[in-house]
């Protein structure tokens, strides 16, 4: 890739409780992508009122050196009191603590520079903050809280200017300010998220009006999310799963379900009966490390036609999911004309770019289905269409 200056970025805020679903949503749906897109939020309010401290500081002011520090075009959240800029796999893993985000790391603040964490992030020559113009697309959240009349949290109008404006040396830096909703991110739908995507496309109307780049809106918003339990019975996951068009096992540890049918309904009857006609991918509640089917009881439900979901978070999970049944067309389309399976496409599809815990892991999984995975994600950046056609018959030959 060409060297290439930071001219314009956007930054996204954002509250916490959703941010996972819709930094997800947003690497899915912006297609040939030509500048850095940051989202950030705080677990402590900016505004006066709530104390001296918010970790807000850090995480926009960080989010401002990591949008003019990347070389474009990346795609990232930034958290943890700004010292780290995630790609993917988001997770919030503390309710509290400013410390609250883990996932698949391209960048981390030490001292006064970045360190790139991802051979395919690099740095540019610009200095830390040297946008022209940064677009500032806001919804609310924690970050703009203040204290009601009740005296709780609720979110209010941008109070983000002045702090984001005292970030730059240039005093001639354009800021834009986008405003999609003024919410708590716990009421952020798929439909907000989508107005926040609006919002970036319009940003993109005013960097690069000529260039090719796409925003895809196509997402089927019937993923289901079904966490495995103890207690729970046939009936109920059956009732679970009704007008799904795709279905996600959050199994325990690593990706495990249980597989015992003699003492008791086991999921894995569900995954013999449904996996060849409807996408069901496997993985953990727990929220770090990868799922991996090193247990029988991951394995079998492989054997029996599960997805693994590998590397990446839940909320990562469902949006890929959406983003791939949105396209369930164009699938059926490719599989007809190319006279292979559609559920073989849309795992090899799903399950490129991800990262196994082990390689003898990869080899275990791609030998058990007959294919190999193309290790780059095919499903971020590419137009959907290329994505499909980056098959190279890998399938087909393996019929």
């Amino acid at each position: 890739m060409d060297q290439k200056s930071n001219k314009s970025a956007i930054l996204i805020t954002h509250g916490t409780d959703t941010l996972a679903w819709t930094h997800a949503a947003v690497r899915y749906a912006v297609k040939n992508n030509v500048v850095n897109i940051a989202i950030t939020g705080s677990q402590i309010p900016m505004p006066d009122g709530v104390g001296d401290f918010s970790d807000a500081y850090a995480n926009i002011g960080n989010s401002i050196r990591f949008l003019s520090q990347f070389k474009p075009p990346h795609i990232f959240t930034v958290f943890n009191n700004g010292q780290n800029a995630f790609s993917d796999s988001l997770y919030k893993i503390n309710r509290w603590d400013n410390q609250a985000f883990e996932g698949d790391l391209i960048g981390t603040m030490q001292w006064d520079e970045v360190k790139f964490r991802d051979d395919d992030v690099v740095e540019t020559t610009d200095t830390p903050t040297a946008l022209d113009t940064l677009y500032v697309v806001t919804t609310g959240g924690t970050i703009e809280a203040t204290f009601n009349q009740e005296g709780v949290l609720s979110p209010q109008q941008n109070r983000l200017s002045s702090f984001i404006k005292s970030k730059f040396d240039n005093p001639d830096t354009k800021i834009v300010y986008m405003p999609a909703c003024t919410i708590d991110s716990s009421d952020l739908t798929f439909a907000k998220m989508k107005a926040v995507i609006e919002k970036v496309k319009e940003c993109f109307e005013h960097i690069a009006p000529n260039s090719e780049v796409k925003v895809d809106m196509a997402f089927d918003e019937n993923v289901r999310v079904i966490y495995t339990d103890p207690f729970k019975t046939e009936e109920q996951y059956r009732k679970e799963m009704e007008g799904a068009s795709a279905v996600i096992l959050a199994g325990y540890g690593g990706g495990n379900i249980n597989i015992d049918e003699g003492s008791g309904f086991s999921p894995l009857r569900l995954i013999k009966e449904k996996s060849h006609e409807l996408p069901m991918v496997l993985t953990s509640q727990v929220a770090l490390g990868p799922a991996d089917f090193i247990y029988e009881n991951a394995w079998e439900a492989i054997k029996a036609g599960a997805i693994s979901g590998v590397d990446l978070s839940i909320p990562e999970i469902q949006m890929r999911l959406a983003y791939l049944m949105g396209h369930r067309q164009q699938i059926e389309d490719y599989c007809a004309s190319h006279q292979t399976d559609f559920m073989k496409v849309v795992e090899w599809l799903f399950m490129s770019g991800m990262k196994f815990r082990t390689n003898r892991s990869r080899r275990k999984y791609e030998t058990e289905r007959g294919v190999v995975f193309d290790k780059n994600d095919l499903l971020i950046n590419y137009i959907f269409e290329e994505s499909l056609k980056k098959n190279n018959n890998n399938i087909v030959q393996n019929e």
